[in-house]
């Protein structure tokens, strides 16, 4: 299992190894120790029961996608689609714009999921059985606070 810890105090992304892993990491950007805690089911990719980072429960799972990159293929498909519709070829522009969805679309659906705590945003990936259901917002507004609470930044 691969596990990607976001560091409470700037943001930077850790990459732990389960089996190799310390009781502690340390942030190579902002120097923080941080307390790890892998339980039995982690390290054996079986399934994410609990974070290693802040010992939460609370998952969903989501496709292993960078956003950015499907917004910047959806970017570029529509500013070549704008030219076309500028120059008065309006089917062209259209055809465009909908290749450009669908390239998103197949990549989209050719990713795996990556389960993600609700708290901390740690990032699981690895051929465990996924549990978490899709993002709710209303979970994510009650347990991302409690997190900031947790770690002094509210």
């Amino acid at each position: 299992m691969q596990i990607i810890l976001k560091c409470p105090g700037c943001g930077a992304k850790l990459e732990l190894d389960v089996v190799q892993a310390p009781g502690g990491v340390r942030c190579g950007r902002c120097g923080r120790e941080m307390p790890v805690h892998l339980t039995p089911a982690v390290r054996e990719d079986r399934v994410v029961d609990a974070c290693p980072l802040c010992v939460g429960s609370d998952f969903y799972v989501r496709k292993d996608f960078d956003p950015k990159v499907g917004l910047t293929v959806v970017i570029i498909g529509a500013l070549i689609s704008a030219a076309f519709y500028f120059f008065g070829l309006d089917l062209i522009a259209y055809a465009i714009l909908a290749c450009a969805a669908l390239i998103d679309l197949v990549v989209y659906s050719r990713l795996g999921d990556v389960t993600v705590c609700y708290r901390c945003h740690a990032e699981f990936r690895g051929a465990y059985r996924r549990t978490g259901g899709a993002f709710d917002l209303h979970t994510a507004d009650l347990l991302e606070p409690e997190w900031e609470r947790k770690i002094g930044r509210r």
